[in-house]
């Protein structure tokens, strides 16, 4: 599966049902993200997007809430 980039402002659905909303994209298949349930932002690293739309990604990093 290809690295996809998120659009900021965009709410997507993670595999796990989460959903977060894009607040920022960067280089290399990385994005901070925020679940909108408790404010959780990360950075996203290896995003990918499968057919059904939903999105997961490898690995996060630094990860707090805001």
């Amino acid at each position: 599966m290809d690295l996809f980039t998120p659009t900021v402002g965009q709410v997507y659905r993670n595999r796990n049902g989460w959903d977060y909303r894009c607040v920022a994209c960067y280089s290399g298949g990385r994005a901070a993200m925020r679940r909108l349930k408790d404010g959780w932002t990360l950075v996203a690293v290896g995003v990918q997007q499968h057919e059904d739309g939903a999105i997961e990604w490898d690995y996060s990093l630094a990860g707090c809430r805001t």
